[in-house]
């Protein structure tokens, strides 16, 4: 059996203008996404266990049981097969420790796993572009068109500002003292959908959208400032000027803000909704001395409610 996992992400600034060419910046954390793989005996299928959704299926052939939440997993495999030129039965069991629907990069974390597991099932290695390439594919099963920044944060980690014409580069910088919280909003989200709805958006008023996706890169390229100089109070600002912009293309909405604002009325330097919005989770800035007080308001508010680490490493053999 050979066992490969990949980190979820956070995205700190920049989301769904990055779908505009805009640029985003993206961390992974250390929630990963396990994947064990083996080989079975027989006429092609693949087998798929996600321990995560409590959900089985077995496909035979590439046509099949497409609206399964588990077909993007299954393409994700066979796509690797057939660019490795090997089709051989497998079972692939999921354990993640990433929540899903949750904008932290989930179905991407499993896809790039997936990949890498495949791959290293049939005794070849694939380059990091490639396997980020593959699971790319299989994020447009579940996302309709992604950005490509969670699949590309999963293969690689650390932190990465990503353009769509331009690809990503690495940001090496030590922000000290930035302790980041999650917090579940308690709604599903649906990214696609967010997707879709902003797209509405911008094809009803792209003169106005256009102006906003100009300031979104501006304060992008901004943050990447104030994270050179280690400026955590900037850092916070463009937080909420951030969720400002994201709240001006609606897709924020009650309980979201609530929970923003009870953290900034906590002491948090800065709050925001990390990835696609809709629900999911919040992203939270602030310092090592705030944080606790930080967590026991929101924790009345919030079943989940955690720390998170960055995360160096991406996709690897476990």
């Amino acid at each position: 059996m050979i066992k490969a996992s990949a980190p979820g992400k956070i995205i700190l600034v920049g989301e769904h203008f990055v779908v505009y060419n805009k640029p985003a910046i993206a961390t992974a954390i250390n929630l990963r996404a396990h994947v064990f793989v083996k080989k079975l005996e027989g006429d092609f299928k693949i087998k798929i266990y996600s321990k995560n959704l409590s959900k089985k299926a077995i496909f035979n052939m590439q046509s099949e049981n497409k609206h399964s939440e588990l077909y993007p997993i299954y393409y994700a495999a066979y796509k690797t097969m057939q660019e490795i030129g090997k089709i051989q039965p497998v079972e692939i069991i999921i354990d993640s420790q990433i929540p899903p629907a949750s904008g932290m990069g989930s179905s991407a974390a499993v896809s790039v796993a997936t990949v890498k597991a495949i791959s290293s099932l049939l005794d070849v290695s694939l380059s990091k572009d490639k396997i980020s390439k593959i699971a790319y594919e299989a994020e447009k099963i579940v996302h309709g068109r992604p950005s490509g920044i969670d699949n590309t944060i999963s293969t690689y980690g650390g932190t990465i500002v990503y353009q769509k014409d331009k690809g990503f580069r690495f940001l090496n910088y030590d922000v000290k003292e930035a302790v980041f919280i999650l917090v579940d909003t308690g709604i599903p989200r649906n990214t696609g959908l967010m997707v879709r709805k902003v797209r509405l958006l911008n094809d009803k008023y792209p003169e106005i959208m256009n102006l906003i996706n100009i300031t979104a890169e501006k304060l992008v390229l901004r943050f990447i400032n104030a994270m050179e100089k280690n400026d955590l109070i900037q850092m916070g600002e463009l937080f909420n000027i951030n969720q400002g912009l994201l709240a001006a293309i609606n897709v924020s909405n009650k309980k979201i803000e609530e929970l923003i604002y009870a953290a900034r009325n906590a002491g948090a330097l800065g709050a925001k909704i990390t990835g696609a919005g809709g629900g999911g989770y919040i992203i939270i800035l602030t310092t090592k001395n705030k944080a606790n007080e930080i967590m026991k308001v929101l924790r009345e508010l919030s079943e989940h409610v955690f720390l998170v680490n960055i995360a160096t490493e991406g996709v690897r053999l476990d």
